[in-house]
């Protein structure tokens, strides 16, 4: 399968409080639009690699439990909220899914209109019972209506999504089930009780404690952090505000120094 990440999603109670964040620290949100619902909205931080970072959140006036994507993690501002992969076919992928054993909610049709009045329209699948596994698109406008890759290589794309899970070892299972990703690693990581999915873009964390297991008991088990590749942290520190430096395995890697990215939305380089 391909195991390239297309984009994920950051999600909150307010989009202009998100973009100011993300500018606040070296990021360039543009404003994407609302979605076809009329209960979100969003803006994009686009990579070299095609990849992007959605920043989502209820349009105004709409209660953020009634918007049409991840109500609950806009509900607690809960930041990471999913995570996607772009498929050569939204059905075929669905039909995997079910041969494997894993609901799927879908396929879907969805769009948004972008400011400048461009219809970008897309095929969806979720699949799962909760967010750990990804979901899937296909678009059916051309890619560059949604997401245009941006020149600035000081981040070069989405590198690692990080799955908050209460059990480390079920949720492996579930991935190599669907997926059929290979045996986590553990690895020395941002998180207690880490460990990494080899040859993918995926590494586990087990909510045994602390604000971890709140989160998993307030919006449930998936993504709980982003990281973004860079060449270089001290390279990156030059246009982008980072925290103190952590370590990822063998790399090294920073949050981005604001209150509403920290433990959620950081850098590591890149092997």
């Amino acid at each position: 399968m391909d195991r390239t990440i297309d984009h994920v999603a950051f999600g909150g109670l307010d989009l202009d409080t998100l973009r100011d964040a993300a500018a606040d620290v070296g990021l360039t949100p543009t404003y994407g639009g609302e979605h076809a619902t009329g209960t979100t909205h969003m803006a994009i931080v686009p990579f070299p690699d095609g990849s992007y970072l959605e920043l989502i959140a209820p349009t105004p006036g709409t209660k953020p439990a009634n918007a049409g994507f991840w109500p609950t993690h806009l509900a607690e501002d809960a930041g990471p909220a999913a995570w996607c992969l772009d498929v050569p076919d939204v059905r075929a992928s669905a039909k995997a899914a079910i041969d494997a054993g894993v609901a799927i909610d879908g396929p879907h049709e969805a769009a948004r209109e972008r400011p400048d009045g461009r219809l970008v329209e897309w095929d969806m699948c979720f699949e799962g019972t909760d967010l750990r596994l990804p979901f899937n698109i296909r678009d059916r406008t051309p890619r560059s209506y949604r997401v245009r890759r941006t020149s600035d290589a000081t981040l070069q794309g989405i590198q690692t999504v990080v799955i908050a899970t209460a059990d480390r070892e079920e949720t492996a299972d579930l991935f190599a089930q669907r997926h059929r990703y290979p045996t986590p690693i553990d690895a020395n990581g941002p998180f207690p009780h880490f460990s990494v999915i080899p040859g993918t873009p995926i590494a586990l964390c087990e909510a045994a404690e602390g604000w971890l297991e709140d989160r998993v008991s307030s919006v449930g088990e998936g993504p709980c952090a982003f990281l973004l590749g860079v060449s270089d942290i001290e390279q990156a520190r030059e246009s982008l505000s980072l925290g103190p430096e952590n370590h990822y395995d063998d790399r090294r890697m920073a949050w981005f120094d604001h209150d509403l990215f920290h433990r959620r939305l950081g850098v590591v380089e890149r092997v």
